[in-house]
């Protein structure tokens, strides 16, 4: 089953298409790779996804439902959520804050429960918090609930990024070079915890430069250059095709795949 589609999706900047005619979708139940040249439209194409940026033209379904145009917390609220390349965490509020903040979209006692405090505040925000500690395990932050954020290395910073996406219990997660910045050992818990979150159910879609991360997660991968669609197909046939070798991956890159 199609869970997000794209039908010629279309961002003009001042008469400059930064996504021209992109059509995708992916389907449930896998991670799919999008890569490309900086400036190929990646990062625009998230943003137009999850309701940061209205398309100029085209169509985007998630579920069976048209969301072209709707709010970013609309799409999230429908479990369509994504990361940002730059980290995203409150720095002054504790590890456990931060995810809680993630868990919003799922809150039901309204403000006259949380100004009173009552009885079903009270039991929401105690199965909220159980919730939270447990995404704070699954992506192997358990210890640092209570220290603020800013206080975590890089790669737990990231982390904690994606728990607090995760709070949101996301059907489709949409990661935004989640591995960027991080030396070898932080991209190599990054990995496991993206696999963890695949064998959790949900579905991914995975913006990352570091082709060894791409390639050892992903089913299939998706090529953009220049706001197009340049090719797709399974790590094999992306890593030996000459226009992505052309265009992004470097003639060292086809000896080195060579090699393996």
């Amino acid at each position: 089953m199609s869970l997000l589609t794209c039908e010629a999706v279309q961002k003009d900047f001042g008469g400059l298409a930064a996504v021209n005619q992109v059509s995708l979708r992916v389907t449930e139940g896998e991670i799919v790779g999008l890569i490309g040249p900086n400036g190929a439209g990646k990062t625009t194409l998230f943003n137009l996804i999850t309701g940061f940026l209205r398309p100029t033209s085209g169509r985007i379904v998630y579920a069976g439902e048209e969301i072209t145009g709707f709010a970013p917390h609309v799409i999230g609220g429908l479990g369509l959520v994504r990361t940002f390349q730059k980290i995203s965490v409150f720095a002054e509020l504790t590890v456990l804050e931060n995810v809680l903040i993630g868990r919003h979209l799922h809150l039901r006692v309204g403000f006259p429960g949380a100004l009173l405090q009552n009885r079903a505040y009270r039991c929401e925000e105690r199965a909220s918090q159980e919730k939270a500690l447990g995404t704070l395990d699954f992506v192997g932050l358990t210890g640092w609930e209570n220290q603020q954020a800013k206080q975590l290395p890089f790669g737990l910073q990231r982390a904690l990024g994606i728990a607090t996406a995760l709070a949101a219990e996301p059907r489709l997660l949409l990661l935004d070079e989640p591995a960027s910045g991080m030396n070898t050992e932080e991209k190599r818990a990054i990995i496991e915890v993206i696999r963890r979150i695949y064998r959790s159910g949900t579905t991914l879609l995975l913006v990352e430069h570091d082709m060894n991360v791409v390639m050892s997660l992903c089913g299939r991968i998706i090529v953009l250059n220049s706001g197009n669609v340049l090719m797709e197909g399974n790590p094999e046939e992306v890593q030996h095709d000459p226009s992505v070798i052309e265009v992004y991956l470097g003639k060292g890159y086809r000896r080195v795949a060579g090699t393996q």
